[in-house]
């Protein structure tokens, strides 16, 4: 209960400087290599890049400050029991990304950060497409994960998270509206993939669609995954889809 407790103070804590997942956002991807635009707002936003960069996905690389173009933004990762951060200075940074710990923080396919920005703008990463098997682990408690590919819309019946423990929850934010909360039960969930699923209030899609009360995410999106047991998280995916 002490990592739920942990958790669920961050979220209220993040919630509090105005958190939102991004407004907007465009995949385009030509032999499996492509790019995807990220708009963010002043304040935090949860972010995740689903592209394999070249050179890898630290945020050196894929959020470099070289050129001051995000200069003051900040990037929490969580790491099952905790926030690591680091911060876009290029100022005073000694690395030549300019983030004041080197930016060894990654954000791969599968992951999730909040990207605290003091603008709004757009970020754009770029990469291959990953295709195949793709598979992301996620442990009991809470997790801050993203869909291994670039796509949006039905997290479950679209983008195959299908292996739900009971109890487990989908915890997505955007901004209006604040925490959309899916809840996976088979005693008390009613709608979405096997009719097990909690629809929140604020649910994106009329519940006369049959993938009524399913977590919907955007393209770049993150989100928390409170998991009961722990599962992995499985996509199969082609460009040709």
């Amino acid at each position: 209960m002490r990592t739920k407790t942990l958790v669920l103070t961050a979220l209220s804590s993040l919630s509090a400087f105005g958190l939102m997942a991004q407004t907007s956002t465009n995949v385009y991807s030509l032999n499996a290599v492509g790019y995807i635009n990220v708009s963010v707002v002043p304040g935090f936003n949860m972010i995740s890049d689903q592209l394999w960069a070249s050179g890898g996905n630290s945020i050196s690389n894929v959020l470099s400050d070289s050129n001051d173009a995000i200069d003051g933004a900040e990037v929490f990762k969580w790491t099952g029991t905790g926030f690591v951060s680091d911060f876009a200075n290029n100022l005073v940074a000694t690395s030549p990304s300019g983030w004041e710990s080197g930016g060894q923080i990654t954000v791969n396919p599968g992951e999730a950060v909040w990207f605290y920005s003091p603008i709004a703008t757009n970020l754009t990463f770029v990469g291959t497409v990953p295709q195949g098997t793709n598979t992301v682990s996620i442990g009991k408690g809470f997790n801050l994960i993203s869909s291994p590919v670039p796509q949006s819309g039905d997290l479950v019946t679209l983008m195959g998270l299908t292996n739900e423990n009971n109890g487990d929850a989908v915890f997505v934010y955007n901004n209006p509206g604040g925490y959309s909360t899916y809840s996976y039960s088979t005693v008390t969930g009613n709608y979405g993939y096997g009719a097990n699923w909690n629809a929140p209030v604020n649910s994106p899609i009329p519940s006369s669609n049959p993938n009524y009360g399913d977590p919907q995410v955007n393209v770049g999106q993150g989100f928390w995954y409170e998991a009961t047991a722990p599962i992995t998280y499985t996509r199969v995916f082609s460009v040709n889809q």
